[in-house]
């Protein structure tokens, strides 16, 4: 991950992906820059420090109720 002493990490969150045979654990970073830019940074499971890759499945449950209730709050279900 490239971060500049002017970035700031806005929000970190895990989400698992998947298929047939494989498997991936990666915890993805949105980053605002100095402009007001944001960018998305992705830490890799080899990449990850012992108190990352312990809070993943943690982040990881959470990251997802939060998607399923935006998704449901923006087809109208409150």
């Amino acid at each position: 991950m490239k971060l500049s002493k002017t970035d700031r990490v806005v929000t970190a969150f895990a989400e698992h992906a998947g298929g047939p045979g494989w498997g991936n654990t990666p915890i993805w970073i949105i980053v605002q820059d100095n402009k007001n830019k944001y960018r998305m940074e992705c830490l890799q499971r080899d990449e990850q420090s012992a108190a990352l890759f312990g809070l993943y499945e943690i982040s990881e449950s959470v990251h997802r109720a939060m998607v399923a209730a935006v998704d449901k709050m923006r087809r109208g279900d409150k």
